[in-house]
């Protein structure tokens, strides 16, 4: 059993995004689908910011080929199928606990009654890699899930740039009070879904990606003279030219249930890390492809 809930350790963070603004609308593309995921087409973005928290600094334009995402986050029954028929070994790809969604009954993984729909949880970065690759998917990048959660129009949530609520993300839920229905099931919350159709990008549970992590932006440069204004936070076109092959940690986006009101961790351009084996009662993920 966890003894603790993933606490997160905060920097200081401006309240003003200088490349946001309030008057961003909620207008929603309606991509191609295709087995439950979402087609994003080709084209530039920006991602990042220029000012705010370090960690999503500094603003630069990304080109991505067209990919797919998932549409929804995996869910609890999803992945026991694949935990059955892959296995667990040293149990690194999930975690069985209390807080879980799925458990263990005699030989096989359910998903607990009630709970099938919703995200599959205290799965580390391993587990989520080796799901994608057994559906013939892989995991997002960096880059693939932000456009995802908010394209190029500088919006702040997956939405838009209003406040979160209720109806837009699950956030702000005490375990104590709940239990697992401090989740939401996975297609819950249309109201909340990113400009191309995505659900529960903020909050939830936290999504695995595949990049490395390094502190910011311009630390992903060859030539770290060049993007070294980056720091200072004007604007930078020139890094990211490349994704670190290696590292400590592994990336999460998009926050989870336990964020209280106001939290910053459920914006678009939040960025958080973990050790790629560890996994938490509001660690989840969704595939690309």
């Amino acid at each position: 059993m966890k003894q603790f809930v993933f606490i997160l350790i905060m920097v200081s963070f401006a309240a003003s995004l200088v490349c946001c603004s309030s008057s961003v609308s909620s207008v929603r593309r309606n991509p191609e689908e295709k087995d439950g995921m979402v087609v994003i087409p080709e084209g530039k973005f920006r991602m990042g910011l220029d000012a705010g928290e370090i960690n999503a600094r500094s603003a630069h334009n990304v080109r991505l080929n067209t990919y797919m995402m998932d549409k929804y986050e995996v869910p609890a029954a999803e992945f026991a199928r694949f935990l059955n028929e892959k296995g667990n070994p040293e149990d690194r790809y999930f975690s069985q606990d209390n807080y879980s969604t799925i458990i263990k009954e005699s030989s096989a993984y359910v998903p607990r009654k009630g709970f099938e729909n919703f995200p599959a949880n205290n799965v580390s970065w391993f587990g989520a890699y080796a799901f994608c690759q057994w559906k013939g998917k892989r995991l997002p990048t960096e880059a693939e899930w932000e456009k995802a959660a908010r394209d190029n129009d500088g919006r702040i949530y997956p939405w838009g740039s209003s406040p979160p609520d209720d109806l837009k993300a699950r956030f702000n839920q005490k375990w104590e009070e709940k239990g697992l229905n401090v989740m939401v099931q996975v297609d819950a919350l249309p109201g909340g879904a990113s400009y191309y159709g995505l659900y529960n990008m903020a909050g939830n549970v936290w999504e695995w990606v595949d990049d490395w992590f390094k502190r910011d932006y311009c630390m992903y440069c060859p030539e770290k003279n060049k993007c070294f204004p980056c720091r200072e936070g004007t604007p930078c076109d020139y890094c990211p030219a490349e994704r670190p092959d290696t590292g400590n940690f592994k990336v999460m986006r998009g926050g989870s249930w336990y964020e209280e009101p106001g939290e910053y961790t459920i914006r678009s351009v939040y960025r958080y890390w973990l050790d790629p084996e560890d996994r938490f009662l509001n660690t989840g993920f969704r595939c690309a492809k």
